[in-house]
């Protein structure tokens, strides 16, 4: 997806956000800030947003000396959402798989790329909401893929959400399936010592994209993450920065997020907060 006139203050405004979370100097935040929007003035808008992640987070480290400044609230968020596994497995164990993915899309909400606050109300909200809201997709065509590929590469999302990824994990054959986080610190998404902390990595294979980048953008990947996505059969993508970079048009991707910024509400032909499933084989795309 490219840049959107839209994604510009978006842009500016989570370079704040990143910087006033490293730091409490005011200089500081403001020569982060006009670093990133003089990076702007010359960035290719033909490249997707969360390649612009990738320079805030190198400017912050640049200018503060904190590599990961979401740190804290990844901890935060892995933490309550682990707090709330008990009842959310309750809901979603002797459920259908369509409550599991229900709440797998729902803990996409958790989402410091879009919302500078999200709040644990906001959370258990959008976990009620989803339990009744139309899903815009197919959960059945989505169901009946993960049962027929021989090998799934699962790309994660943030941290907090990968706690909400293990409900749907738990109706899957875990033994088919790989499932990759960030590179390293990119925004609030989840990197390998995320996925451990939550549990993931007693559930399934964990490997990390080689790229600290809230999105998967190929050519920054590593080797062998490029090896696992090529021979993948199928591909589950996991929030808006993943739909943001990866091939729309690849019938392998199903992208699983809500609809948070409108933007890509719009290229995706859907309502700003749906919950979204979207492969090419079914549905088209905007712009």
């Amino acid at each position: 997806m490219k840049m959107q006139n839209d994604c510009l203050p978006c842009i500016a405004r989570g370079s704040l956000d990143a910087a006033r979370l490293a730091t409490d100097d005011e200089g500081l935040q403001r020569k982060v800030v006009k670093k990133v929007l003089k990076e702007l003035i010359t960035f290719d808008l033909n490249s997707p947003p969360p390649l612009m992640a990738l320079f805030i987070s190198r400017t912050v480290k640049e200018i503060t000396g904190v590599s990961d400044p979401y740190y804290r609230i990844k901890k935060k968020y892995n933490d309550f959402a682990l707090g709330l596994l008990p009842l959310l497995e309750k809901k979603a164990l002797d459920s259908s798989f369509d409550m599991a993915l229900r709440l797998c899309i729902a803990g996409n909400i958790i989402d410091f790329g879009t919302h500078a606050r999200v709040g644990r109300q906001k959370v258990l909200d959008t976990i009620d909401e989803a339990l009744v809201m139309e899903i815009n997709g197919e959960g059945e065509v989505f169901e009946k893929a993960c049962e027929k590929a021989r090998n799934i590469l699962w790309i994660a999302d943030n941290a907090g959400e990968i706690v909400f990824d293990r409900l749907l994990l738990q109706k899957l054959d875990c033994r088919k399936i790989i499932y990759a986080v960030r590179g390293g610190p990119a925004q609030n998404d989840a990197t390998l010592e995320d996925a451990e902390y939550a549990g993931v990595t007693g559930m399934v294979k964990v490997i990390d994209t080689g790229a600290a980048i809230p999105g998967v953008i190929l050519e920054y990947c590593s080797e062998g993450f490029r090896k696992v996505y090529e021979k993948a059969d199928m591909i589950i993508a996991k929030g808006q920065g993943n739909f943001e970079t990866l091939d729309p048009l690849d019938n392998r991707i199903f992208f699983l997020f809500k609809a948070k910024c409108q933007v890509v509400a719009d290229h995706a032909g859907c309502r700003l907060n749906d919950m979204v499933i979207k492969n090419s084989n079914r549905e088209g795309f905007a712009g």
